[in-house]
């Protein structure tokens, strides 16, 4: 693999040297995702063979297939675990080689390299601890008791494990995820560990706009609401869940009555809106799929920054767009337009060489000859021959 010559310098100078590129790890998993469907489907071809024919090359085939199969989970749980580090201080790899590993020092990590990643052997384990965890949750408050210290613990030593909340929030679901916040609020750690980790699972679970409307309302049941905000506000969700959370915010905004509308930079469920605001990938997929709800709320609230923001990153990806689409009409009109030059070019040619054809070789000659003597066009052979024989 490209770059291996300055990862082996790297372990000579550090014997605990470990790391993962997380793009060249992507590119493994495709690759061992790809062989192991084709010695599938070579296994399925070859299944029916006669008794007399050995069957040791076809069991050989299947046990690397299975082994094939079995590393895909172990490499994207470490992938995974690498990237949920990289945005929290995780020591990059240093720069390394000439080839592609390692030639993006932003996206290489120690985490998830060792021989043990994080608190679990395997995915599975850390889903189903998640998920236990989940249920003891859901078990004390429905019981009117706190939420076991043990609990917030494992929460707070797992929550950048991203199949342990994976497994923690779909258990819990969007309503218990507001009894968990309501729970961790007033102790600044355990409120950092579910913001972390809910960030995180929102990378991995599907929290659509149903999700976090349910999650909303639930807060607001129990009197919690602006809380939930702040922690989505702050989670660093993905760029999906953004736009979903966005798109409430500004449907809110759209829907204020004008009599409670005021001038403000800062108007009431903005905070659900700045996250999409400030990624600009996520302003350009709010703008283009919500432009008339952006417009209406910003006419409401004119003032509002993060609107404006919104706005701004919102056209200038629009522009970018038509800027880009104009350019490949144009570069298809030119092709166009050198190819029906070149049809006319070859039409012409093919034209002049079957004229050219038509005449006889001799008719050729004598008018070459003629021209070349400066005399004009030449007489016909046959005209020729009988002014021959009249003189």
């Amino acid at each position: 693999m490209a770059g291996q010559d300055g990862l082996r310098a790297s372990a000579a100078r550090d014997k605990d040297f470990v790391g993962i590129d997380t793009a060249a790890m992507a590119r493994l998993i495709q690759q061992m995702t790809s062989a192991s469907n084709a010695i599938t489907a070579w296994l399925r071809t070859n299944a029916a063979l006669p008794p007399s024919v050995p069957h040791t090359g076809l069991r050989q085939a299947a046990a690397v297939e299975s082994w094939t199969r079995a590393q895909q989970g172990m490499l994207a749980r470490r992938r995974d675990y690498a990237i949920a580090h990289l945005s929290k201080g995780a020591a990059d790899m240093p720069r390394v080689g000439t080839g592609r590993l390692g030639d993006r020092p932003s996206r290489t990590t120690a985490a998830g390299a060792g021989h043990a990643v994080g608190h679990f052997p395997d995915a599975h384990a850390a889903t189903r601890a998640g998920s236990a965890d989940a249920a003891t949750i859901h078990a004390a408050l429905q019981a009117h008791r706190l939420v076991p210290a043990d609990v917030w613990r494992r929460l707070s030593a797992d929550a950048g494990d991203p199949d342990y909340v994976k497994g923690l929030y779909a258990r819990l679901g969007p309503a218990g995820t507001a009894d968990l916040i309501a729970a961790a609020l007033g102790h600044e750690a355990r409120l950092a560990a579910v913001r972390e980790s809910l960030g995180l699972a929102g990378h991995h679970l599907p929290m659509t706009e149903k999700w976090f409307r349910e999650l909303l309302d639930e807060a607001s049941r129990k009197g919690v609401h602006d809380d939930v905000v702040h922690v989505l506000e702050h989670a660093g969700l993905d760029r999906r869940a953004k736009v979903a959370l966005a798109h409430i915010g500004l449907t809110h905004l759209a829907a204020a009555p004008p009599e409670h509308r005021f001038p403000t930079p800062h108007p009431p469920h903005e905070a659900m809106v700045r996250p999409a605001a400030t990624d600009p990938e996520a302003a350009a997929e709010l703008y283009a799929r919500h432009s008339e709800a952006v417009h209406r709320a910003l006419a409401g609230y004119p003032h509002s920054t993060t609107l404006e923001r919104l706005v701004a990153h919102g056209t200038a990806a629009h522009a970018a767009d038509a800027h880009a689409t104009a350019a490949a009409h144009a570069a298809t009109a030119a092709h166009a337009a050198a190819a029906h030059a070149s049809d006319q070019a070859t039409t012409r040619h093919a034209a002049g060489a079957h004229a050219a054809a038509a005449v006889p070789p001799s008719d050729q000659a004598t008018t070459h000859h003629a021209a070349a003597d400066g005399r004009g066009a030449a007489a016909p052979p046959t005209a020729a021959r009988d002014a021959g024989r009249d003189s």
